[in-house]
């Protein structure tokens, strides 16, 4: 952020935003403490843009990501428990948790099958099952949800709850 924002223009506009607004607010600040003149900022982020019903546009012009027809297609075509962990790149809580859901589903491969799903690479999904928080965790057995985690959960709590299932 700090070499980019040195190539702008501090007499021109700029604006910033970010998923819920804590960090686009914090980008923002740094820029006036910079001297940039005409600073805005996306208060509570793109989400409370989208949830007032906003235009958004986007390079892309292709959709991406899984549909949720592709999302309950991967649910119900495993034997296995599937754990969905439903995540972003910029997610500090996710990144923590990372390591932890990774292990666990290494340790059970035979028995469960993981699906990580980035929130902002599978809109439809995410739009579709309603994802307001993350990290988010769902495990499903024979594509029914069993059990589901919003936030951080202590690793060794998340593998008693897998062998509640795994048995």
């Amino acid at each position: 952020f700090e070499e980019q924002i040195k190539s702008l223009d501090k007499g021109k506009p700029v604006y910033f935003y970010c998923k819920g607004g804590s960090r686009g607010k914090k980008a923002a600040e740094l820029a006036v403490e910079d001297g940039f003149t005409n600073v805005n900022n996306l208060e509570h982020g793109i989400t409370a843009w989208e949830e007032a019903n906003k235009p958004v546009t986007t390079a892309a012009t292709e959709p991406t990501g899984l549909s949720m027809d592709d999302y309950l297609a991967q649910i119900k075509k495993s034997d296995k428990l599937v754990l969905v962990d439903f995540n972003a790149v910029w997610c500090g809580p996710c990144k923590q948790l990372k390591p932890a859901v990774t292990r666990l589903a290494k340790k059970n491969s035979d028995k469960l099958e993981l699906l990580e799903i980035d929130v902002d690479k599978n809109p439809a999904v995410a739009k579709a099952m309603n994802i307001t928080g993350i990290p988010l965790l769902i495990l499903y057995k024979q594509g029914k949800e069993v059990w589901r985690n919003l936030g951080l959960i202590d690793e060794r709590d998340l593998a008693s709850k897998l062998n509640e299932f795994i048995k």
